[in-house]
């Protein structure tokens, strides 16, 4: 079986509902100046496939009274990862989690209504899972 290779077409489309994902078949098909079914065929495919994997609506959280963002960087012992995983996913307060290489390996997205308040926290339910190396820092813009 060949493997699935996107072209342009693919890229145009997946570009767009990068910017805005709310946009229906249509509209696509309007920017691009294509078939609505052509567009749709596509778009049902590019799921399929995993390549678009979900919409996400970009939140401004100080217009909901959480005056915070914090990036929290720490590492987490290897038999309390899956805990850990665990735990910071079913955490309303903690919006993203991201896993990477390097010196802190967790890279944890948190809001609250005040910076302090969100450090607090941590602090309070961190030792829990034996986390090393963390490191707080408040987001103060997100630019492309």
């Amino acid at each position: 079986m060949r493997k699935f290779q996107t072209d342009s077409l693919d890229v145009k489309i997946i570009e767009l509902l990068e910017d805005n994902c709310s946009l229906g078949y249509r509209e696509v098909a309007d920017k691009l100046g294509k078939n609505i079914w052509n567009i749709r065929d596509r778009i049902i495919h590019l799921k399929e496939k995993g390549i678009i994997k979900a919409c996400r609506a970009e939140i401004n959280y100080v217009e909901m009274g959480l005056g915070c963002r914090a990036l929290i960087s720490l590492n987490v012992p290897a038999e309390n990862i899956d805990r850990f995983i665990s735990f910071v996913r079913s955490n309303e307060m903690f919006k993203r989690l991201t896993i990477t290489t390097g010196m802190r390996r967790f890279h944890i997205e948190a809001v609250g209504k005040e910076c302090n308040m969100v450090r607090l926290y941590a602090m309070k339910t961190f030792p829990e899972f034996k986390v090393q190396d963390v490191e707080f820092e408040v987001i103060l813009d997100t630019p492309l």
